[in-house]
């Protein structure tokens, strides 16, 4: 696979075409053109519907290229066909909906080569999109991604298995070999024979095996060309309201009965609850665990509204009688509009009251549910705030247009977005507050649509706030965004990332406070399970490293006379702690801004933290991987004596003493 990570979505297109060009580049060098029947190098190529226009332009621009574009009605995708098995075509250009549902007309014709915009779409090996470009005879693939590991390593085992077919071994293989060692080392319950382990797999990953099928373009590459960004993240509390509606759902007998199915059923018969008197329907699962999702960020998003379709009316009104008692269901005008269905509004509300007072600054606003944005429509105009608005529905010839006056409209403040529709292939510089109002369970998705306006091309500092609904379902999905975007950093550098959490992904065994039902139907109201698990893995590096600097004390020497006169001061041993607990690399970190914090701390918000801050190297990790290699070197050295003694097999020395060095025997020895 090739990856190209470069400063511009648009560079990667010019790339390929570019060296589209240079797959038969003989005829060049010899200025003789083939004859008239021979042979033409052909190219597939694959991409969102949304920037399949965007290929056009690029070959029109760049290219030499007779390219058709495989879009459109039957009829016209019939020609476009024709003119390319009589050969009339070098190159076709069509969407991912396109190629899946005309695969047996796409397959097994003669390319050349194929490459797929956004590869990362083909992550889920049961999917019908990668189930139906399995079947392309063309070997030669070529994938292009910002995000090639988003949720698992086996999700990037598709990928990879896609562009480069049988060279990646099986998926039995990977997971054995990459996917369970890396995870398991990367609990922090992990023995250090465990954490050597997924260092070695995830050094012999990045840097030996990845660079023969995966070439990156980092944005670090370009960052002396970019402004600064600050990542905040915010654990709004949820309001009294919203508190007791979460906890009336949690205690309904279908959320008891998922939480405790695996306990003995209390009729004696030594079955689990689930298989026994207890019983409980899978589909509960999603339903109850998106009430959750809707009760953190609006209580207003489980009742029936007028834009609902009738399917979507009557699923409302259930999830509604849940929330709500009998007879109190509230109606949903009323509801938008009540501060105490909603924390995070009065956080939201007292950002954009400070960015306004700067005509300059323009905020983006995302958000995953459609829904939500009309909700956030209705506060604005109430506000008196200039806003746009775009969505799935949004035509794509219309989203220009939105794009050019959210840029040169002075009166427009706020862009409403579709974290799904608009979180990839915008350009929107023009902003420099960027809103997540509510977190994506793919940390890839949130990071994209920050990069809509932290991209090439950007002035001005970035500042990004990220709103989660404290001690709800919201946390733990940043949690697992964290554990996700650690594995992106792993599995691409071999980075050494502190180990905040015990869960494993995909192991039953060792769910810990990530994964597993029990986690998804818990409420944490007294407490910030995220902000714990960070000061408990602070705390256990800072005592692993202070016990290991007073460890280096007592198996020192005595070194010069010098030394060993000077008075020892409590400076050096914080010098010493300060070489394991911190990079040699200068960071550079941003100060929070106290007037920001102000409108946070006058709302509830009593906890914050920067996300880049945690997705860092860790000096300390690097240490003990060092000591736990040292230990295990001497522990086999002294098996290895121990088992020579035992058997009268006296130690070897080296090199061996001659003869003329030997000292003499005095005259008693003799």
């Amino acid at each position: 696979m090739r990856k190209y990570g470069d400063k511009r979505d648009v560079d990667r297109r010019r790339k390929h075409v570019s060296h589209i060009q240079d797959i038969n580049p003989e005829w060049k060098e010899r200025r003789v053109l083939p004859p008239a029947n021979a042979t033409w190098p052909t190219c597939l190529i694959i991409a969102p519907s949304s920037v399949v226009g965007n290929w056009e332009r690029e070959f029109e621009t760049w290219g030499y290229f007779e390219v058709g574009m495989y879009v459109g009605s039957k009829n016209e995708r019939s020609e476009v066909l024709h003119d390319f098995k009589i050969g009339r075509l070098d190159v076709l250009v069509t969407s991912f909906e396109t190629a899946r549902n005309d695969i047996a007309l796409l397959d097994d014709l003669p390319w050349s080569c194929i490459i797929v915009d956004e590869v990362h779409r083909l992550r889920n090996p049961r999917s019908g999109t990668a189930l139906a470009y399995d079947q392309f005879a063309c070997t030669v693939r070529f994938g292009l991604t910002g995000t090639a590991i988003q949720n698992s390593y086996s999700e990037f085992w598709t990928i990879l298995n896609w562009t480069n077919p049988g060279k990646v071994g099986t998926k039995r293989q990977w997971d054995s070999y990459v996917t369970k060692p890396l995870g398991i080392g990367q609990s922090k319950s992990a023995t250090d024979d465990q954490r050597s382990k997924a260092i070695l797999v995830a050094e012999t990953l990045a840097n030996k095996f990845l660079p023969h099928l995966f070439l990156r373009r980092l944005k670090e590459e370009i960052r002396q060309q970019l402004p600064n960004k600050h990542d905040e993240v915010a654990f709004c509390p949820l309001t009294p309201k919203q508190i007791e509606v979460y906890k009336r759902v949690l205690s309904t007998d279908a959320v008891q009965n998922m939480i405790r199915k695996d306990e003995p059923c209390d009729c004696s018969s030594g079955k689990k609850r689930g298989k026994c008197h207890y019983p409980f329907d899978k589909g509960d699962l999603f339903r109850y665990l998106t009430l959750l999702i809707r009760i953190s960020n609006h209580l207003a998003l489980v009742l029936p509204s007028p834009g609902d379709t009738p399917e979507q009316t009557i699923r409302n009104r259930e999830l509604a009688k849940i929330a709500f008692p009998e007879g109190s269901i509230p109606k949903f005008g009323p509801a938008m509009m009540m501060p105490e269905f909603c924390g995070k509004w009065l956080v939201l509300e007292g950002l954009l009251q400070d960015w306004s007072k700067d005509a300059s600054n323009k905020v983006l606003i995302f958000t995953k549910t459609v829904k939500l944005l009309k909700m956030l429509e209705y506060q604005l105009d109430c506000q008196g705030l200039g806003f746009l608005t775009l969505e799935g529905a949004t035509k794509p010839r219309d989203r220009m247009s939105l794009i050019d006056r959210f840029h040169e409209d002075p009166d427009i403040f706020v862009f409403l977005i579709s974290t799904l529709a608009g979180g990839t292939g915008l350009n929107l510089t023009g902003a420099n507050k960027v809103v997540i109002f509510d977190p994506n369970w793919n940390p890839a998705h949130d990071l994209q649509a920050i990069d809509r306006a932290y991209r090439f091309g950007q002035t001005r500092d970035v500042e990004v706030f990220r709103l989660l609904g404290a001690g709800s379902i919201e946390e733990l999905i940043y949690a697992r965004q964290v554990y996700k975007q650690q594995q992106m950093q792993v599995g691409y550098n071999a980075s050494l990332q502190t180990r905040y959490f015990e869960g494993v992904q995909g192991d039953k065994d060792k769910q810990g406070e990530l994964f597993g039902i029990k986690n998804i139907f818990t409420l944490h109201e007294n407490t910030l399970s995220t902000k714990a698990a960070i000061e408990k893995a602070v705390v256990s590096d800072f005592n692993w490293a202070l016990a290991h600097v007073d460890a280096k004390k007592r198996r020192s020497t005595v070194d010069l006379d010098v030394e060993t006169d000077r008075p020892q001061s409590k400076d050096d041993d914080l010098r010493g702690l300060d070489s394991l607990l911190f990079d040699d690399r200068p960071i550079q970190v941003g100060q929070k801004d106290d007037r920001i914090q102000r409108i946070l701390n006058g709302v509830g918000v009593v906890y914050t933290h920067r996300n880049e801050d945690l997705i860092v190297e860790s000096a300390i990790e690097g240490q003990r991987h060092k000591t736990a290699i040292e230990k295990k070197k001497a522990r086999k050295a002294k098996a290895k004596v121990a088992n020579n003694t035992e058997m009268g097999v006296t130690a070897e020395v080296w090199p061996p003493i001659r003869s003329h060095h030997r000292r003499k025997m005095t005259p008693e020895e003799r």
